[in-house]
Order: structure tokens, then C-alpha cells, then sequence
């Protein structure tokens, strides 16, 4: 969702993975989630209803509209698909991985995106990812004092 602050696609990220098993959240989880405080979590969560993306009764359970289901679903497998990368092609650390994604899900086009997406699934070819792991192993002997 492009009309979306990254701030605001990040809380709606955070309601869609809590919300998954059992459809409804709460504001506190999503602070929890975020380490925000609970008024940025109400106002996002207002910026969010009035953009019909999800639902909250006051005091209660907030929900993911259809729409907002959608957007969750895009904007996590952004997520996925860059830290997936940066972890198995970059050979990145996971919690660095998790950082660094978080920041460029928000950057990067959708045209950049599958561009990325398609030489992860080029380099992790049986003959490309032999090739990659060797190229790994051999920086790592280098490195090595």
C-alpha cells in the first residue's frame, strides 16, 4: 500500500501477523510489538480504520478488513521476500536482515521488488546456490586470520 506512511504500514504489518491465528488483536500487543507507547498505537489504529483497512471497537479487538487483509499480506511477504535475501544470498545476520528489511520494504518500487524476487530464485538454482555457498566459503578463509 504505497498511500501509506511507513510508520502506518508498519502498525498495519504488526496488526496483521498478531491478528493471524485468531483474526483479532489488541492495541496493546501492537505497542508491545513495535516498543510504542499506547496513544501512537490508537492513532495509528484510528489512521487505519478511517482508511477502512481495519476495524477497532473502543476498548476492544481490532480486526483487518478485507482490504486492509490484502495490504497486510503485501506489505509482510515485502518483508519476507528482502530479509529471505539478505539472509540466504547476502549471508547477512538475521537480526541485522530483520532491520535492514524493515527499512527497505518501504523504499524499494514493486518493480524493484520482483526484480529482487526473481535473482533470489536465480541464486538459489541447485547450480547457483553450490556456486554461492562456494563463493561464501572460500570470502570466509579469506577472512579468516
Amino acid at each position: 500500500m504505497r498511500d501509506l506512511s511507513p510508520s502506518l504500514e508498519d502498525y498495519l504489518e504488526a496488526v496483521y501477523a498478531l491478528s493471524r491465528a485468531g483474526g483479532v488483536t489488541r492495541a496493546g500487543l501492537v505497542g508491545a510489538r513495535l516498543k510504542v507507547s499506547k496513544p501512537s498505537v490508537n492513532a495509528a489504529i484510528k489512521a487505519l480504520a478511517a482508511r477502512g483497512l481495519l476495524e477497532h471497537e473502543h476498548y476492544g479487538g481490532i480486526s483487518l478488513s478485507p482490504r486492509g487483509l490484502k495490504a497486510g499480506a503485501e506489505i509482510a511477504g515485502r518483508h519476507a521476500l528482502l530479509k529471505d535475501f539478505f539472509v540466504s544470498i547476502l549471508a547477512m545476520p538475521a537480526p541485522r536482515a530483520e532491520r535492514d528489511a524493515c527499512r527497505a520494504e518501504h523504499a524499494l518500487s514493486a518493480e524493484a521488488l520482483r526484480r529482487v524476487g526473481a535473482l533470489a530464485v536465480f541464486l538459489k538454482t541447485p547450480s547457483r546456490a553450490r556456486l554461492l555457498a562456494a563463493a561464501r566459503s572460500a570470502a570466509g578463509r579469506r577472512a579468516a586470520p
